[in-house]
């Protein structure tokens, strides 16, 4: 059977999990990348303020006693580190933002997932020869080919957009640095936002199409359909054997409730039913044995053995059989002839004990 070709059934929960287990999801890098960076465009309005005014402030106070101040190695190790520091809490809400942000969309995409069997070291990935064979694969090709396309995508939105802010370009040299600055950024953030824009589009197209190919990277034979299958359900043979060896199992119990019965109801020959009764304890009699024609048998043999009353009632040994399974209560339907049986077999008891007395 050949291994690639007839991959016609969709993959089984099993073969989902033991991929998901492996880290092998649907998942496109492209899409959390564009995301991400979406997402701290839109954080910049509110970030770049306070950020760019603690900067503001810590190089004023520098170049305000800059004359004043005597240069030494151990105080410009001092200043460049309160400068390091400031940049560092301005930049803190944009790496809390790109963190959180990235946390969230590769959850939002692949789910909780805590693939153990990636992390173990595959000699296979530093193997040079098969290292070469990823690099010239036809993904590698494709790979390279989006690459080439995002980028010659990203300069023409580029170009396009500053050649369209070229009257606001053009008058900065009669503006001062503040207001040329103002205007540097609002295009900057005009390219930024169409290029995100569009590859946010290229990458929701790439989404489906990791997707697609995830599914069918997945995909099974209908033989191995049939292999999972079985292991998960059990060999049939030995399941066969596992119910015979309970079938035998519970006959021996249920032979050991026939002495105790209070009386075997028969067929006379085919059926054999032990009932018991403890008004303290059961609302209504209950079938403590029961079996067909050599089981039913030995029923009656045993009972005989030990003294239990056997009552011939057909209708009522063929009812018993059939809708009460062993361990469960008479219905309802059968009280009337059933409580008739136990009279009889009470009165018979209460004979034999007036008679043993005399």
């Amino acid at each position: 059977m050949a291994s690639g070709e007839d991959k016609s059934e969709a993959a089984t929960p099993k073969r989902r999990t033991e991929a998901r287990r492996k880290g092998q999801v649907a998942k496109s890098t492209d899409l959390s990348n564009i995301l991400v960076l979406m997402g701290i465009l839109l954080a910049l309005g509110s970030v770049v303020s306070g950020s760019s005014q603690a900067i503001t402030l810590y190089f004023a106070s520098v170049f305000r006693n800059l004359d004043t101040v005597e240069l030494s190695p151990q105080k410009v190790m001092i200043q460049g580190g309160l400068g390091v520091m400031t940049l560092l809490k301005a930049m803190a809400p944009l790496f809390a933002v790109t963190m959180i942000l990235g946390i969230v969309v590769n959850v939002a995409q692949t789910g909780p997932m805590w693939a153990i069997e990636s992390l173990r070291p595959d000699f296979n990935r530093v193997n040079p020869l098969t290292g070469m064979k990823r690099f010239v694969s036809a993904r590698s090709f494709v790979e390279l080919a989006k690459s080439t396309f995002k980028i010659g995508l990203v300069g023409w939105i580029a170009y396009v957009t500053i050649r369209s802010s070229y009257p606001q370009l053009i008058v900065m040299a009669r503006m001062n640095v503040v207001q040329g600055v103002s205007i540097v950024g609002e295009v900057v953030m005009r390219v930024a936002f169409r290029v995100v824009g569009t590859l946010m589009v290229i990458a929701a197209l790439d989404y489906a199409f990791q997707r697609y190919s995830f599914e069918k990277s997945i995909r099974m034979t209908k033989e191995e359909v049939k292999r999972e299958h079985k292991q998960s359900e059990g060999n049939p043979q030995f399941k066969a054997r596992v119910r015979a060896r309970q079938r035998e199992l519970a006959k021996k119990r249920m032979m050991t409730d026939v002495p105790a019965a209070d009386v075997i109801i028969t067929n006379p020959t085919h059926f054999a039913i032990a009932l018991k009764y403890k008004p303290d304890e059961h609302v209504a009699p209950r079938v403590v044995a029961k079996g067909q024609d050599l089981l039913a048998h030995k029923i009656r043999e045993i009972a005989q053995h030990n003294d239990v009353p056997i009552v011939e009632n057909p209708p009522l040994a063929r009812a018993l059989y059939k809708q009460v399974e062993i361990g469960r209560e008479v219905p309802a339907d059968l009280y009337e002839a059933v409580a008739e049986v136990l009279a009889f077999v009470y009165q018979i008891n209460a004979d034999r004990r007036m008679r043993a007395g005399f």
